[in-house]
């Protein structure tokens, strides 16, 4: 901003009239001081009374008194040629200058008042040309004149420049200065320029008025280079606008590629929009195996590189359903092979290594893959789940099961198909309903009470026996022992229906009369094998023959009657030394039998045999 000539000669005009002004104030002045100085002054009127004071005369003009605070010797103020000439002396000496030197005292001072403030509000506040806020003129005027002006304060804006000769009023219109006393900046004159910039002085200094400050730099607010330092301002500052002017690229540029934000992640304004060196996939997705070699647009179409993936899936996509993490299985080198280690989930042995993947996994859908025999081929069997106790991967056939893990298959079991005793493969259960006795399957045909089956058979063959001895008491012999159990029990039921008697064979064959229940007194072993015990007889109780030689008492042999004479003789007792009637002749002597009525006696005894309910 340069100031007119209008304005710069009615500026030259108004300072030679203040300096004439000052002039005749100063000679007024100068002369009254010069000439009534207390120290100098001659008591014209009062030549007899010297340097007395003016109380010593008793006239009444000398009687008055001004009123506190201006009391005291009236030589202070008044000199002996007038009451009207004073000679006072201010502590401020501005007030001794100027106007204030030969106005009235009165003026400024009133009796019976204190004496007023030495600041120019106090007087002249009601005729200042300036807002009601500013009441400090010292600042600014001087004493001698309002138009003499001090000089300008350190903190106003500089005068220099485009400021130099222009009039306070130009800037502060209607004489208004800010009442807080700050200064006032380049926009209160000037106002907001460049958008609403209102720091001027960053970049302007009114000694170069709009030019730039030496030394201005660009870069405080951004750095130009490459690029940005080969174009016009205008081109970033559009109608002289710096205010709000981006410093981000994006903010002149836009966003670009699909909204990415950060173009100097990637570019560099010295080179342009080619990608700045050193630039590296890597830091957003490595760029390995088949990626390496497709176009940038297969994976960032119309150049759109924000929100670009970065797992398999989001371009590739899912092909085994619920499998996100490809990176498990595969490589960037190629979907096949695969790395896929399937021991790690099922391992595939057998059977299994010849089938194709959608075998096991129909559709591609791997997620839920079963890795039990059941989930694929199901339960069978009736129910049974462990496969892998009678299978292999090898194939179902031939079965691992050892059989005699659960049941031994000898003789005729083993001959049997499976479905004999599993009906259509039912493993889970068998017609014995998971027993293992051989009642649970066979019938037994022996009646109540005999279930025991391999007491006397074998699996080989029903007929096969195993019986080691007969049950019970009755023990067969060699003839009997060879023999069939129907010879004894026709109906084969041991308990329910009595054996046959012996007699039934052997009535032809007994030697003797009387009893014919055979087992009563033999045993099936032999004839000879007796285990008959006697009944008491009387004196005969302690005879032990009594149960080995039958025939001394039922000769014949007749068991129907008892022959005593066969042992004793009557001897009358007149004859019998020995008082017996009935001595025996000889107990060495036995009655001679025949061969086969012989018996080798044996004593009565508990016989151990096998249960019958075996």
């Amino acid at each position: 901003m340069t100031a007119s000539p209008t304005k710069r000669t009615s500026a030259v005009a108004a300072v030679i009239v203040v300096l004439a002004i000052i002039a005749v104030i100063a000679g007024l002045v100068i002369f009254q001081y010069g000439y009534y100085q207390p120290d100098t002054a001659v008591a014209s009127e009062h030549p007899e009374f010297g340097s007395n004071p003016c109380t010593s005369c008793k006239v009444s003009q000398h009687d008055y008194t001004h009123e506190v605070p201006y009391t005291g010797a009236c030589e202070q103020c008044h000199t002996t040629s007038s009451w009207l000439v004073t000679h006072y002396t201010h502590e401020n000496a501005e007030f001794n200058t100027s106007f204030h030197a030969i106005i009235g005292c009165e003026r400024c001072h009133t009796e019976g008042e204190a004496a007023p403030s030495p600041a120019c509000e106090t007087c002249h506040q009601n005729r200042s040309p300036h807002n009601a806020g500013v009441l400090a003129c010292a600042p600014c005027h001087t004493v001698v004149a309002w138009s003499l002006q001090r000089a300008v304060p350190e903190d106003h804006l500089s005068l220099e420049g485009g400021h130099e000769g222009v009039s306070c009023f130009e800037c502060h219109t209607g004489g208004v200065v800010t009442a807080d006393g700050a200064p006032r900046g380049c926009v209160d004159c000037h106002g907001e320029n460049h958008g609403g910039l209102r720091n001027c002085e960053t970049c302007h200094d009114p000694a170069r008025e709009w030019d730039p400050v030496p030394g201005w730099d660009h870069s405080v607010f951004f750095k130009l280079e490459g690029r940005h330092a080969q174009i016009e301002c205008g081109e970033c500052h559009t109608n002289g606008q710096f205010a709000g002017t981006p410093s981000t690229c994006v903010g002149c540029h836009g966003s670009m590629h699909g909204g990415l934000t950060q173009c100097q992640d990637c570019h560099d304004p010295s080179r342009g929009w080619s990608p700045k060196p050193g630039w590296d996939h890597s830091a957003f997705f490595k760029l390995e195996g088949k990626h390496l070699q497709v176009d940038c647009a297969e994976c960032h179409t119309n150049n759109t590189f924000a929100g670009t993936p970065t797992v398999c899936q989001g371009c590739h996509p899912v092909e085994h359903k619920n499998l996100p993490l490809c990176a498990q299985c595969h490589t960037p080198a190629g979907f096949v092979p695969s790395t896929f280690n399937h021991d790690q989930y099922f391992p595939i042995t057998g059977g299994h290594a010849k089938l194709a993947c959608i075998s096991c996994h129909p559709a591609g859908i791997y997620d839920g893959t079963p890795t039990v025999c059941t989930g694929c081929h199901g339960v069978a069997h009736g129910g049974l789940t462990a496969c892998q106790d009678c299978h292999t991967t090898n194939g179902f056939v031939p079965s691992t099961f050892d059989h005699s893990s659960r049941f031994m298959l000898i003789g005729t079991h083993a001959t049997l198909a499976c479905s004999s005793c599993h009906p259509n493969n039912q493993y889970a259960t068998n017609i014995g309903g998971g027993s293992t006795d051989c009642s649970a399957c066979h019938a037994s045909p022996h009646g109540s009470g005999v279930t025991r089956c391999v007491s006397c058979h074998q699996p080989t063959t029903w007929w096969d026996l195993v019986l080691p001895e007969h049950p019970g008491e009755i023990k067969l012999g060699t003839e009997h022992s060879g023999r069939s159990c129907r010879l004894c029990h026709p109906t084969l039921k041991f308990i329910d229906d009595a054996p046959k008697p012996c007699q039934d064979c052997h009535l032809s064959d007994v030697p003797h009369v009387g009893p014919v229940n055979c087992i009563d007194c033999h045993r099936p072993t032999t004839w000879a094998e007796l285990h008959f015990t006697h009944p008491d007889i009387g004196v005969h109780e302690a005879r032990p023959w009594l149960n080995s030689y039958c025939l001394r008492c039922h000769p014949g042999p007749d068991f129907t009657i008892v022959e005593c004479t066969s042992c004793h003789i009557f001897v009358p007792e007149s004859e019998n030394p020995s008082g017996t009637p009935w001595p025996i002749t000889d107990t060495n002597t036995t009655t001679a039998l025949p061969e086969s009525a012989t018996r080798a006696v044996q004593p009565a005894e508990s016989r151990p045999g096998t249960d019958t309910t075996q």
